[in-house]
C-alpha cells in the first residue's frame, strides 16, 4: 500500500534505530587503520548523512540556540580546522574561496545583515575545511583506500531508501506531487545530491574495477530515478559518460584509444533518444523556449498561466529574481541584497545558483562564484592522471546541477563539490614537481 504524503514521511522506529545502531557500528569499523584526515572524513560524512536521515530532529532547536543541523556543521568546521596540514592545497583552495567570502562580508556590510551572512560564511567553512580534509587524507592514505570508505557511509541513505521503497512510504514531489521515495529524509533534492556524491567517490576511485564501478553506478542512478528528482538524473550523465569512455579507453591498447573514443561517443549519441523519456517535460520545455526565446526576458507580470509551467516553474522563479535585482540600487546591483536574503521575501529559492548569487551578491559575487569554478575546473583540465576525463565530466555535470537547483545552499551539495574539490587539487598537485628549496645563501660552501 502506498502512502504519500507533503511532508517527507518517517520510517518507523523499529527499522531507524537499529539500522542506526548498525551504522555507527559500520563508521567505527572504517577509521580503523586509516589517518586521522581520512577517520575526519568519513565521520564528517557519515555524521551528515545521519543527521539528514532525521529532518525531525535535525532541524529542531538545539540547547544553543542554532537547529541541530547547524550546531553540528560549527563543529564539523571547528574539529576540522584544528587536525588540518599546512600543505600547498591551502592557499590553493582558500585562495579560490575567498574573494566569495569577501564579497558576502562587503555585501552584509553594505545591507546592515549579518544573519544570512553568517550562515553562508560557516557553509563556506564546511566547504573548505572537507575539501582540504579530503586532500589531506589522499596524500597520507591514497585516494582508492579512503574514497571506499567514504563510499561505504553511503549505504545508510541506500538502505533507508530501500525501506520506503519496500513499505510503500513516499512522499510528494513539490512540483507535481508524484511518489518520491526518500528513505525519511527531507527532500527529494538533497536526497539525490546524496546519491551524486556516492556515484562520484565510486568514479573517482583508483582502485575500484571498472565493473563495480559500473554496478555501484547503476545502483545510484536507480536510487536517483526513485527519487524522482530528474535534475540529478540529467547531472548524472556527464559523469555516467565520463565512466564509459574511460571503461572503454582503458579496456583497450594505447595505439586503439582514439577508436574506442568514438566508439564511445557513438554510443552515447545511440542513448540520447531516451533523455526526453526519462527528463520527461523538461525536454518539451526546453523546445518550447527554443521556440519562443523571449519568455527569457519576460517581467514577472507577463507569464500567462502555460508560461509559469515550464520547466516546473523556474522560468517565473529566475524572472522574480532577476527583476528584483534589476530595481534594486547601484550598489546592490554590485553586491546584492545580502547572503539568504531570499529567506521571508520568496517562498522557494531560486533554482539557479548564479540567478541566487546575482540576488543575493550582486555582480561580484556572480564573479567570485564563477572564479571558484573555473579555478577548479582549469586543474582538472590541466591534471597529468587517468581520472582526468572524469573529473572534467564531474565539474561539467556540478555546473549543470547549479544551473537548475542549488547544491550550494544545501550542505550536501557543498560535501558533494568539496569532495570533487579535494581530489582535483590531489590529482593537480600530484602531477606537479614540489618547488625546489631555496639555498641558504649564509651557510659556508663545502670545500
Amino acid at each position: 500500500m502506498l502512502t504519500l504524503t507533503v511532508g517527507s514521511p518517517p520510517i518507523p522506529q523499529f527499522l531507524m534505530v537499529p539500522t542506526m545502531m548498525l551504522y555507527c557500528v559500520l563508521v567505527a569499523l572504517l577509521c580503523l587503520r586509516i589517518g586521522r584526515s581520512a577517520q575526519f572524513l568519513v565521520i564528517a560524512c557519515a555524521v551528515r548523512l545521519a543527521m539528514s536521515a532525521l529532518p525531525h530532529f535535525s532541524f529542531s532547536a538545539s540547547p544553543a540556540g542554532l537547529s541541530w543541523n547547524a550546531l553540528v556543521s560549527v563543529l564539523v568546521v571547528g574539529l576540522g580546522i584544528l587536525q588540518l596540514r599546512r600543505s600547498r592545497a591551502v592557499p590553493i583552495v582558500v585562495g579560490a574561496i575567498a574573494p566569495l567570502l569577501l564579497v558576502i562580508l562587503l555585501s552584509a556590510t553594505f545591507n546592515d545583515d549579518a544573519s544570512g551572512s553568517t550562515e553562508s560564511l560557516v557553509k563556506y567553512a564546511y566547504f573548505t575545511v572537507i575539501a582540504l580534509a579530503a586532500y589531506d587524507a589522499f596524500v597520507a592514505d591514497g585516494a582508492g583506500k579512503v574514497l571506499i570508505r567514504v563510499l561505504f557511509t553511503f549505504l545508510l541513505p541506500l538502505l533507508l531508501q530501500s525501506y520506503s521503497l519496500v513499505l510503500g512510504i513516499a512522499k510528494a514531489t513539490e512540483s507535481d506531487g508524484s511518489a518520491s521515495y526518500i528513505g525519511g529524509y527531507n527532500h527529494e533534492a538533497s536526497f539525490s545530491i546524496i546519491l551524486l556524491t556516492a556515484l562520484l567517490a565510486a568514479v573517482l576511485n583508483p582502485d575500484l574495477r571498472r565493473l563495480v564501478k559500473l554496478a555501484i553506478a547503476v545502483v545510484c542512478i536507480g536510487g536517483i530515478a526513485a527519487a524522482n528528482y530528474r535534475t540529478a538524473i540529467i547531472t548524472a550523465a556527464p559523469i555516467t559518460l565520463g565512466l564509459l569512455v574511460s571503461v572503454l579507453t582503458s579496456a583497450v591498447r594505447p595505439s586503439q584509444r582514439p577508436v574506442a573514443t568514438i566508439l564511445g561517443g557513438l554510443l552515447v549519441l545511440a542513448c540520447l533518444p531516451v533523455l526526453p523519456i526519462v527528463a520527461g517535460d523538461r525536454f518539451d520545455a526546453i523546445s518550447t523556449i527554443a521556440s519562443h526565446p523571449e519568455i527569457l526576458t519576460k517581467a514577472p507580470a507577463e507569464f500567462s498561466r502555460d508560461d509559469q509551467a515550464l520547466l516546473s516553474g523556474r522560468l517565473l522563479l529566475w524572472s522574480q529574481y532577476v527583476t528584483a535585482w534589476e530595481e534594486s540600487t547601484p550598489r546592490q546591483h554590485m553586491f546584492g541584497y545580502g547572503a539568504n536574503a531570499w529567506e521571508g521575501r520568496y517562498r522557494y529559492y531560486a533554482h539557479n545558483t548564479l540567478i541566487s548569487t546575482l540576488y543575493e551578491l550582486g555582480l561580484l559575487g556572480v564573479a567570485a562564484m564563477l572564479f571558484l569554478w573555473l579555478w577548479m575546473f582549469w586543474l582538472a583540465l590541466t591534471a597529468r592522471t587517468p581520472a582526468r576525463f572524469v573529473l572534467i565530466m564531474a565539474h561539467l555535470g556540478f555546473f549543470l546541477l547549479n544551473m537548475a537547483t542549488m547544491p550550494f545552499w544545501m550542505i550536501e551539495g557543498l560535501l558533494f563539490y568539496s569532495l570533487l574539490c579535494g581530489f582535483t587539487v590531489h590529482a593537480s598537485l600530484m602531477t606537479r614537481p614540489a618547488p625546489r628549496p631555496v639555498a641558504n645563501l649564509a651557510a659556508p660552501h663545502p670545500v
